[in-house]
Formats: C-alpha cells, structure tokens, sequence
C-alpha cells in the first residue's frame, strides 16, 4: 500500500514537534529545579525535577538531582531508589557513586561506603569528594585524626577548596586548637569572601571560644549576603543572647518568626531574652505560642513550666492548663502499662499543678495497683486536704474517698507503722546528697543553656526518690576545679558535670560523676536519643544509673531489746532474710576512688536479719559485735546479703531507690530493657555534632 508522503511528512512533522515541546518543557522544569536546589528549596526542586521526569522518564540528570535533593531533605531509602534509576542512564559517573555512597552513609551502611569511595580513589586518584566520603566514615568511627588528614589530602588537590577549609576548622577547634582553626578560617575568607556559609561557619566558630564581637560581625556579614539565611539569623540571635543584648536578639528572633512560625529556635531564644528582662508574662506566653507551633520541643516545654512553676502560685489555677501535655501522656503510657513511664509523666504534671485532685486520683490509682498501699492512702488524704472550689461539699467523689480512706486506715491497723506507731512519711530517709555542675557554652545552635534547663530538670526528677537530694548551681561554673570546690564546702557525697550536644534530629547528654570528698571519678554515663521524648528519656535513664550506683543506705529509728525498726522497707528492696550491716553513726564514707563506701572495722556494731517487711519500714534481729552493745538509735545500715528470691514489690524499686551493695555494684533487680539508650544498644549509627556541621557544607 502506498503512503502520501505529504500526509507521512505532516505526521513526522507533529512527532518531532510534540517530542521538542516535552524536552523543551522538561528542560524548563530541570532548570527551574536546579536554581530552587541552589537556594536550599529542596520541596520545591524535588516538584520540579518530578515534572521534568514526565516529560521525560529517561532523564538521566532529573534523576541524580532529584536523589540529592531527597537525600538533603533526609529521605535516605527514597533517595537510594532515584539514584538507581540515575544510574539507568548515567553509568560509571563519577558524581552519582559519590552520592550513593554518602547516602549509604546515611543508611548506616558504613562498609558499603568505604569500598564505593576506595574504588573511586583507585581509578580517580584525585577525587576529593570522595575522600570526603571517606572522612566522614573516619568520624562516624570517633577517628578525628582519620577524617582530618583525608581533608588535607583534598586540600592538597584543591588548595582553596571550601568544603576542605571548612572542615578542618571545625575539626580543629573540636580538638580545642583554635590557632589551627583561625588559620583555616582566615584562608576560606579570603578565597570565599562572597560565601554566606564561610562568614557563617567562621561566626560560629568565633562564639564557640568566646569572641562574640567578632562573632557577631561575621553573622551579619553572613545575612547580609544571603538574606534568607535562617540559620545565620538564629546565630546572630544567640550571640546578641549572650552579649546581653537582648532587645537586638528579640527583634532578630521576630524578624525570623515573621517569615516562619516554624522556626523553633527564634521562639526559643525570643522567651529566654524575656526571661533575663525580668519578663516572665511575656516569656511565658511567647514559649506558649511556640508549644502550639513545636509541641515536640521538649526542652522549651521544660524552661516554661520551670518558669511556670517559679512565677504563678501553687494555688494558681493557670497551672493546669500547662500539666495537660504531661496528663495526656500519663495517661496513654497507662494503656500501654508503661509504668516507669506513666509514673513520671504523672509526677510531672503534680509537679506543675500540685492541687488537681483529679490528676492526683488517678496517679493515687496507679500508686494503688503498683501495691504501695500506705503511700496511695498518703495520696488520698492529701486529695482530701485540697480544697478544690468547683466540687461541692459531700460530693460523691468526696463521700467514695472519705469511704477509702477509712477502709485503708482500718487495714493499716496492722501494719508495722501502726504498731510502732511511726509515720513513715514524715521519716528524713535522705542519705545521698548529689550536686549537679555545668560549664556555660556560647556554641549551642538550637537551645542555648540547654544543661541549665537539664540541671533544673534531674533535679525535679528525683524529688520523687526519698533518700537522694539533687542539688543544682545557680549558673555554670569554671569547669571540674570549681564544681570540686563547691562539692566540698556543701559536703556532698557526689557531684557531676552534665555536657549537652544535640542536633535536628538527636540529642546526647555525657555526664561524668566525680566524689565530693576526694573529687577522683566515679562514674562516667553517655546516653544518646533519637525520636520522639528523648531528652525525658535520658534523664530518666540518668535517674536509674545514678541510683544503680548509689548503696541502699538507711537508719535504725526504733529499738526493743534486740528487735530493730530500721527506716528500709520493700520500696527500697528489703526482703525477708536480707542481712544488714550497722555502722556507727556519721562513720560512713564513700570510697577514696570508684563507687561503694567505707568505715573503719572498729565502727561495724553488729547486723540486723530481717524478719518483717512493710512499705517504707522493716524489723529485724540484732546480731552484735563483741561483748559490749554499743548499737543505738540513728545508727546506719548498709546490705550485706540480699536474698536472690524475686518479689512481687520488685518493679516498684527500678526508678525510685539507690540499687547497689557496699561495694557499689548492682543488688536490686533491674528492668533490663531500660538499658537501651546508647546508639550501639539501639542498633543506630550515632551522628558526631561536628559531623552535621560539616555534612551540610554545601
């Protein structure tokens, strides 16, 4: 059959037209994703390079750039696919084994990383991106002396390269050698004088040793040539914030609110600026805003309700507005019986609103089914106490806790407190006082004084273990000579120094315990978090190993003959046949190096067997030592045999009670799933702060 080959040509006119018409438009699409990329509009250039892709699927270059731009938004597994269907059309690009390998980095897939970036060096000796692949790997692994001679190798091929100044700057001052760190600084100045990245890295750098003038002068240099850099304006904030110029920081911080509500951390530099101005109305209600906008920034949420908790009154009823975050999720751990969990979140919310009966009702009901009767009847006559002005006399709840309180009064008859006639809520059990210390740092990037709010926090966290006082500085000391000092002159049994550094998306907190008597080390705790509650994580974590440390410590406060009432009970772990060791009184110390305690042979009187088990009090049989009784009331006690024999009381001491023996190792059982809170028991790749720092060097 013939063709006309007027009406032929006239089609293949149409294809070639209708095929120019897509290159044309998936050019202008890659193109218009390309200048969004370049300005850090990462959603958008991902649209765009989307669009490019269905005018044309076998665009090779959409491909890559759409990877990097899901990797750079943090979508790791997503980005991995466009970089395979980049690779469809772009084989053995040297650009796109970079990228797979950075993201195989992001992936935790360490090895994988290694050998893509190895095999690069071997056929592109001079490939200085993927040494920096192979830096980062070297700081993933702790080796800041590996990722720091593969970024003068890069330099040495590029001796301007930016990425390669830049990151041994921040290397160097992370090894505190900010001679090094200047030398590095100044030459990316000079060959990047134009770069808004350079000016702001150097500013930070600046702040982080202390020179906030000169700090400040390179953050405005840094907006001034980007003026959308959002991060040199939160920096410039927090340095005006610790100049003490605090109405400039305001305004910067509401210059950035003005352009994005979202932006957490002007929020929180705006409430701690009003804060210093004596303004805590003002700082309250602009963290309130903030909380509606971020209601995941715990550490905010944690500096309002301490100033919530410092400005309005107990009887305040504002208050309860601020403890329904923590009641809500009380409650949801409750469904899900996590005690530890609910239990602290409860706390927290009696913390903030101390007088809601209806709040204290339920955690007395939590308290009640954990088996601590003569507490949850405590709890219950304080609901009684409270005059709440919006229940009326002789309501029914008011008639069904008067009822319970009057069955659990007449069941305590026969307790050991009723036939000792002792309260044990009224008992001073405190045998460990603790003090916390932390050094004031200029290079926080998201929440500045981040320890001082930790600090404010584990203190409030323990105030719900009877027997350890936490004791917080006001302010930040020197360092170790300082905190040592203040250790002795207050004649605590430890102190520690609390470190924090926390990125987008992880935070670690490194705390090191030190004795107050002689200041030589004690322990050492690193946790590490990702995800959602983790900075209460961590401190509940703190909670429990500074307690595992601790040795279960008490007192005799009642003697007939040879039957002992000592100020233990199951609460703190005691069982049926736990012996005990008596020590004469203010003869106890904590060991010259390590944890556990000591006394002098001469000052051990005796030991007690226990016979009789209560809640906060137990009896016992003295056993003496030597012809002469010189055991007496206020005596101390410390185990030294705990029966092996499990408890149904076992659960309630994982979090509210020291948990080791005279020599500081672990006695009380442990919930063991609560360990998991460093990055290697997580199964999770830990992210060096420098890292991030250098990993979003463009």
């Amino acid at each position: 059959m013939k063709i006309n080959a007027k009406i032929f040509s006239l089609v293949l006119s149409g294809v070639v037209l209708s095929s120019s018409a897509l290159w044309a438009g998936a050019l202008e699409s890659y193109n218009s994703g390309l200048s969004k990329q370049n300005r850090e509009d990462y959603y958008g250039a991902s649209e765009d390079f989307h669009q490019a892709l269905q005018a044309n699927p076998s665009y090779g270059d959409a491909w890559f750039h759409l990877s990097e731009v899901t990797y750079a938004i943090g979508d790791y597994s997503l980005a991995l696919t466009y970089l395979d269907s980049a690779e469809k059309y772009a084989k053995m690009r040297t650009e796109v084994q970079n990228l797979r390998g950075m993201i195989y980095i992001a992936l935790g897939r360490l090895s994988d990383a290694k050998k893509i970036f190895s095999d690069i060096i071997k056929t592109n000796p001079n490939d200085v991106d993927a040494r920096f692949g192979l830096a980062e790997i070297e700081l993933y692994s702790g080796s800041y002396s590996g990722a720091t001679r593969l970024y003068e190798d890069a330099l040495k091929r590029q001796t301007n390269n930016r990425k390669a100044l830049l990151s041994l700057a921040l290397l160097s001052a992370e090894s505190g050698n900010y001679d090094v760190t200047q030398n590095y600084i100044t030459q990316a100045l000079k060959y990047h004088s134009g770069d808004a990245e350079v000016h702001y890295l150097a500013a930070y750098l600046d702040a982080r040793r202390g020179d906030l003038k000169n700090a400040e002068r390179k953050a405005r240099g840094a907006v001034q040539i980007k003026r959308d850099y959002t991060k040199a304006y939160v920096l410039l904030a927090s340095i005006l914030y610790n100049q003490g110029l605090y109405d400039d920081a305001i305004d910067t911080c509401e210059y950035l609110i003005s352009k994005d509500r979202k932006t957490a951390e002007a929020w929180y530099l705006k409430g701690l600026s009003q804060v210093k101005k004596n303004l805590p109305d003002a700082a309250i209600a602009t963290w309130n805003n903030a909380l509606f906008e971020n209601p995941q920034d715990e550490i905010m949420r944690a500096a309002l309700e301490t100033l919530v908790m410092r400005t309005y009154s107990i009887e305040d009823s504002r208050r309860n507005k601020w403890a329904d975050y923590h009641i809500k999720k009380a409650r949801d751990y409750k469904k899900t019986f996590m005690g530890e969990e609910s239990r602290y979140e409860y706390q927290r919310a009696l913390k903030i609103a101390p007088n809601n009966s209806t709040v204290r009702a339920e955690f007395a009901d939590l308290i009640s089914k954990s088996g601590l009767k003569e507490l949850y009847l405590n709890q219950l006559k304080f609901i009684k106490s409270i005059k709440n002005p919006n229940e009326k006399k002789n309501s029914y709840q008011e008639n069904k806790i008067n009822d319970t309180i009057e069955a659990y009064e007449s069941l305590m008859k026969y307790s050991l407190a009723s036939e000792w006639n002792v309260d044990p809520f009224y008992l001073d059990k405190i045998r460990w006082n603790v003090g916390v210390f932390y050094t004031g740092s200029t290079a926080h990037l998201i929440h500045p004084e981040a320890e001082v709010v930790a600090a404010s926090m584990i203190s409030d966290i323990f105030t719900s273990v009877a027997t350890t006082s936490v004791a917080v500085q006001d302010g930040a000391v020197s360092g170790y000579a300082e905190a040592y000092r203040l250790a002795r002159t207050k004649k605590l049994d430890y102190f520690s120094l609390i470190t924090i550094d926390e990125s987008d998306r992880e935070i670690s907190m490194d705390v090191v315990v030190y004795s107050g008597r002689t200041g030589t080390e004690t322990a050492r705790f690193n946790y590490f978090r990702t995800g959602n509650d983790k900075f209460s994580s961590i401190l509940r974590a703190f909670r429990r190993d500074l307690l595992n440390m601790l040795p279960v410590r008490g007192k005799i406060i009642q003697r007939s003959v040879n039957d002992l009432l000592v100020d233990l009970g199951f609460v703190d772990g005691m069982k049926e046949g736990a012996v005990l060791d008596v020590v004469k009184a203010g003869k106890i110390q904590t060991a010259d190096s390590g944890r556990g305690v000591k006394f002098d042979e001469k000052d051990l009187l005796g030991t007690i067997t226990i016979t009789r088990v209560g809640e906060e009090i137990s009896l016992g049989t003295l056993k003496q030592n030597g012809f002469y009784d010189r055991v007496n009331v206020g005596d101390e006690l410390l185990v030294k045999v705990l029966p092996k024999t499990k408890s149904a009381n076992d659960a309630q001491i994982s979090d509210t009670a020291p948990a080791a023996d005279e020599n500081g190792g672990r006695i009380l059982p442990e919930d063991k799933d609560k360990k998991k809170l460093s990055a290697d028991e997580l199964g999770l790749v830990k992210t060096p702060i420098v890292l991030d720092l250098i990993r979003d060097i463009k």
